[in-house]
């Protein structure tokens, strides 16, 4: 992205300086730029460094949000097999996999508290605006993808201090003056309107679909990690040493866990293929997380994903992929 954005060119987690003239080489999937690190069998002492590694999660929602926008602006006009088509969808995943980000990583500061709080509003579903005196008209799958988009991004309210002061009388530069502490909307080009990527982004965004990951490889570590993460937090609670050095590690264990499962939640998959099949293998996985301790935002966080990546999915093979909300169990 280049033209009204100053941010430079819109790639999350790419380094490359992009030689203009040069071959427009892959984007790198936003959660397998963080987790790739780490292999499937982590010591404690790996699994500690990666929960404490966190990532700036205020600048993974700027690129959530500029990802989803541009994706839009692509959308309007675009026919498949059109590289146009392509980018969009490439920009909506990539999109969701920095919003799944966001949602997943435990809040551990202010800072990760303003970030899902700009980008739960950036991405407030329809039906979530009733004013006081206005009749919310609600079906149960929308009241229910609201409270699951909430769940998503919940924080506690006690970590986050009030919002900028209001100007006083004689305060001037009101055009500019902070709404909130972290606004979305003020750190991006304002959305919809004429497409910001060049033609050659564009060629190189349809290339991000070729990043698609493995399905079953990543299924496997979802319940590697798992396995893992449970058996630290038995050892934790039995442990007389190092107990919050297990509960670090088995936290880091689960991140990964739910980090993996929103690359399957996220990326479509044709039906009847084995990727469908690994979906549905993931939803049993993470229902029978429902009776277990593991935060309820990032249970929350792969069911919201699951319907959002049906945008993407839908648009990437029309009529051929998986759109089907998965049967859930409740825990919101």
């Amino acid at each position: 992205m280049t033209r009204n954005d100053s941010r430079g060119p819109l790639a999350p987690h790419d380094n490359a300086n992009g030689d203009q003239d040069g071959p427009a080489e892959p984007i790198r999937d936003p959660l397998m730029a963080i987790t790739e690190s780490i292999g499937d069998d982590p010591s404690v002492s790996e699994l500690i460094a990666f929960r404490r590694s966190a990532p700036d999660l205020q600048a993974v929602a700027i690129d959530a949000k500029r990802c989803g926008d541009e994706a839009r602006r692509l959308l309007i006009g675009s026919h498949h097999p059109d590289p146009q088509n392509r980018a969009w969808v490439a920009l909506a995943i990539a999109g969701l996999s920095c919003s799944a980000i966001v949602a997943i990583w435990p809040c551990d500061t202010v800072h990760d508290a303003h970030a899902k709080m700009a980008l739960a509003e950036a991405d407030v579903l329809h039906g979530d605006d009733a004013e006081r005196g206005q009749a919310p008209m609600l079906d149960a799958t929308t009241a229910i993808r609201i409270r699951l988009q909430r769940a998503a991004y919940a924080i506690d309210p006690l970590i986050v201090p009030p919002g900028p002061a209001a100007p006083s009388q004689d305060d001037r530069g009101l055009a500019r003056w902070p709404i909130r502490h972290f606004d979305l909307v003020d750190l991006t080009p304002p959305a919809a309107g004429e497409v910001l990527l060049t033609p050659r982004e564009i060629a190189r965004w349809g290339l991000f679909l070729k990043a698609e990951p493995s399905f079953e490889a990543c299924l496997a570590r979802v319940e590697q990690m798992f396995a893992i993460a449970d058996r630290l937090r038995v050892l934790a609670r039995q442990a007389e040493d190092g107990v919050r050095d297990l509960r670090w590690a088995c936290e880091g264990a689960l991140i990964l866990a739910y980090l993996a499962a929103a690359q399957i939640a996220t990326w479509p998959a044709l039906k009847h293929s084995p990727e469908a099949q690994a979906k549905e293998r993931l939803v049993t996985v993470i229902n029978a997380r429902a009776s277990r301790g593991d935060p309820s935002h990032m249970q929350a966080a792969i069911r919201h994903l699951f319907t959002e990546a049906a945008w993407p999915a839908h648009g990437w093979r029309p009529t051929a992929t998986v759109v089907r909300e998965p049967d859930w169990i409740p825990i919101v």
